[in-house]
């Protein structure tokens, strides 16, 4: 059982970025605030959004609140259709459970929370106007969400009562915006649920054999996988690519580069698999990939896939980017072109890795140890008014 700092129950409002329960991919918020609800009644604003409808419900120990009128696949047509519904339901809320403090990881609900009558604190844990606008590459409409998110982001950076961020350079940037009271807490992991399992035996359970070269994650346009399978005609491996495409056809398009450069045979893409049961799949892979394209989404934040690898004793290799290089720069190998990544992986291949100094560094960044650094914050947030 985790313990509050300061001693008392908290009456917790959480606004996700996305679905907190159907949405493929955990987010830290779900972890954090799993931890936290042993301890404090958290609230869990329920984005309903209809591209995950079918998807298989997670549990969750945070009580949901149903939020919206109106269905949309695209997600920015969402939340500007459910913005007064939003709005509505957050000061409801507040009133009738007597919120103590708001987090908010979203936009326009975050903007709506400013109104709320509450502390609101901000977890800008990606770079928001970024990551609205790369659903839509190379548009116009990709433009205009940039240009849009970027005002109500400055807003509600400029006028949250706390903000958590993931990174220093975060920290840097919120504070040149206006922000105050920013807290670093970093993404991490699950080491309990993620733990090393024998390599060999993995691989023989998923069929596979020799070198093996793992993605783990969203199929998305900020994610370099073109560059991997454009070297995988150098390597003597074979590439393992875990994860859901989300609202575009990135997936598709690796398929087909694939395809067009005659290394399909070389590459698996298995979809989507449940976080819990990742261990087996990242076991069997020689080599955990973090792959990124040179964007500020990506050299300012540090996701948390590094972690799950390290978790399962598992070598990471990774584009060459500021904030993880400055958070890792000893624990992770790095690359900066196709002919580093090529001769990295090579060299890794033919290392000796030892498994638990790897996952040891995980470790450090197990979840409940984030838990504690997070309620810190929200007591201080939740006693200033």
């Amino acid at each position: 059982m985790i313990g509050s700092r300061k001693g008392r129950r908290m009456r917790i409002l959480v606004i996700p970025t996305t679905d907190w329960i159907r949405h493929p991919l955990p987010n830290r918020l779900n972890f954090i605030f799993d931890i936290l609800a042993e301890r404090h009644d958290v609230y869990v604003l329920n984005f309903n959004l209809k591209r995950f409808k079918d998807q298989e419900p997670r549990g969750t120990r945070c009580m949901m609140v149903d939020a919206g009128w109106f269905e949309a696949s695209d997600p920015s047509i969402y939340y500007l259709l459910n913005s007064v519904p939003h709005f509505l339901k957050i000061r409801e809320l507040v009133r009738r459970e007597r919120i103590d403090v708001i987090v908010s990881a979203n936009i326009l609900p975050a903007f709506a929370a400013n109104f709320a009558g509450t502390p609101v604190v901000l977890d800008y844990l990606d770079h928001f106007e970024e990551s609205a606008s790369v659903y839509y590459p190379g548009s116009l409409v990709g433009r205009v969400i940039q240009r849009g998110v970027s005002g109500i982001v400055k807003y509600n950076v400029a006028h949250a009562d706390h903000i958590i961020t993931v990174t220093k350079e975060f920290k840097s940037l919120l504070g040149a915006m206006g922000g105050k009271e920013i807290t670093v807490v970093p993404n991490g992991v699950d080491s309990e649920l993620l733990r090393p399992l024998p390599k060999e035996e993995s691989k023989r359970k998923l069929g596979l054999e020799g070198n093996v070269l793992g993605y783990v994650g969203s199929l998305e346009h900020w994610v370099d996988l073109e560059m991997v399978v454009e070297a995988m005609p150098f390597i003597d491996a074979k590439l393992l690519v875990i994860g859901p495409g989300l609202f575009t056809n990135y997936g598709e398009k690796i398929q087909r580069l694939a395809e067009d450069i005659g290394v399909s045979d070389k590459i698996a893409f298995i979809g989507a698999v449940r976080y819990q049961d990742l261990g087996p799949y990242i076991s069997a892979m020689d080599i955990g990939l973090n792959p990124l394209k040179r964007m500020k989404k990506n050299e300012e934040t540090v996701g948390g896939k590094v972690f799950n690898y390290l978790a399962c004793g598992r070598p990471v290799l990774s584009s060459r980017m500021s904030a993880l290089v400055n958070l890792l720069p000893e624990e992770l190998f790095y690359y900066d072109d196709i002919e580093g990544f090529i001769s990295q992986t090579n060299k890794i291949l033919n290392m000796k890795i030892d498994a638990n100094k790897c996952r040891s560094v995980a470790e450090k960044y197990d979840w409940r140890n984030i838990a504690l650094l997070y309620e810190e914050v929200l007591c201080r947030a939740a006693g200033e008014r």
